[in-house]
């Protein structure tokens, strides 16, 4: 069981799953085909793919057939994906580190759910499996409150049975002085001025991937995100909310001219931001490995163990702390939900908290008065 790599006829990379003889699996196949004509990204489409590998070889594994599933054996498929060996038959003698957290189970799950969700809809196939793991939850007992909530609490939404609880925690940020560390660190202009954008920006790397020199707006110093599709280097625009304007400063437009003057020659055919710099396929578009190959020897020069999208992290959070409002912080973010934002940002770090005590301690002590008699 595998998931090939295809590129379909109007030249778009695609994802397949295949078993053991090389056949595709035809329902796993309408599955993705139905999700990439709703719209799903090339990244999610893949991750479908994966996730419904794992179910599959876990099928295979166990000799059960996909369209005879019960709540049981959807129970027996999450242990399968804590069990470390990936046999249910085998059991640890010790404990062990599970080789997949609790969100990451959880989204595996949601996905065989919704793969199943499409087959109730499919004539052929009549068992509700996606139906029968749903419950009903009242809204005072969902996981935040929204801006109806005074309206929505007495009614019910659907909820999963099958999910494991996940501990919520932080996202992880560096510091101004590690960006800047990183920056240094860097040997061309192009490295430099891709690290100052992520952290500036806030973007997402597919985001500055699929930027264009005619997204640039120098005097009014703003950069346009805009969703162009699947590009050649596979860079895309995550959602319908992700196209928007940034503002940035003026060092970064600055940045962006010497950048440009210095590779963008006249050698170079195409209006992609970011180029590869040497090797065969210099002045191509930069794409995906290309940035993980760099943010690795940032860290073998630093120890500065990072992503791009710690670099967002980094920046919205620094942003938060600044006192942006919430909303703004979506918008700037391109998040398609407010209860994201807050979710992941809305969080006050142990140095906040300090803070935020040193400003109050002198209101919470306590007057005491020298007891008569007492030594003036």
């Amino acid at each position: 069981m595998r998931v090939e790599t295809i590129t379909t006829s109007e030249g778009k990379t695609r994802y397949m799953l295949v078993d053991s003889n090389s056949e595709p699996v035809l329902p796993v196949v309408q599955f993705v085909k139905f999700k990439d004509n709703s719209g799903a990204a090339r990244n999610s489409l893949r991750a479908y793919c994966q996730h419904l590998k794992l179910f599959f070889e876990f099928l295979e594994q166990e000799g059960l057939d996909y369209r005879k599933i019960s709540i049981d054996e959807m129970a027996a498929f999450m242990r399968w994906l804590q069990n470390p060996y990936g046999n249910l038959k085998v059991i640890p003698a010790t404990p062990v580190t599970s080789p997949r957290g609790p969100a990451t189970v959880n989204t595996v799950i949601s996905t065989v759910l919704n793969f199943y969700d499409y087959l109730m809809r499919h004539e052929d196939y009549s068992v509700q499996l996606s139906e029968r793991l749903k419950k009903t939850i009242p809204g005072n007992r969902r996981g935040f409150k929204d801006f109806l909530y005074h309206i929505n609490k007495d009614k019910e939404y659907p909820g999963k049975i099958l999910k494991i609880k996940v501990r919520r925690s932080r996202p992880k940020t560096i510091s101004k002085e590690q960006v800047g560390k990183l920056i240094d660190a860097c040997s061309n202009l192009r490295d430099k001025f891709l690290i100052q954008l992520l952290w500036e920006s806030s973007m997402r790397i597919g985001e500055a991937l699929a930027l264009w020199l005619e997204d640039f707006e120098p005097d009014a110093r703003k950069i346009h995100i805009r969703d162009r599709g699947e590009l050649p280097n596979l860079a895309e625009i995550k959602t319908i909310c992700s196209p928007r304007t940034v503002d940035v400063s003026p060092d970064l437009i600055n940045l962006f001219f010497d950048y440009v003057a210095e590779y963008h020659t006249d050698e170079v055919d195409t209006n992609h931001v970011f180029i590869k710099l040497s090797g065969e396929n210099k002045h191509w578009p930069m794409e995906y490995q290309d940035v993980a190959s760099l943010f690795r020897r940032l860290k073998a020069k630093t120890g500065i163990n990072v992503s791009p999208h710690v670099l967002r992290h980094s920046s919205l959070t620094e942003l938060r702390r600044a006192g942006w409002k919430t909303e703004h912080l979506q918008k700037r973010a391109g998040h398609a939900h407010v209860q994201t934002t807050m979710q992941i940002y809305l969080h006050p770090s142990d140095e906040d908290l300090r803070q935020d005590w040193e400003k109050a301690e002198e209101k919470m002590r306590f007057k005491r008065q020298q007891k008569e008699g007492s030594e003036q």
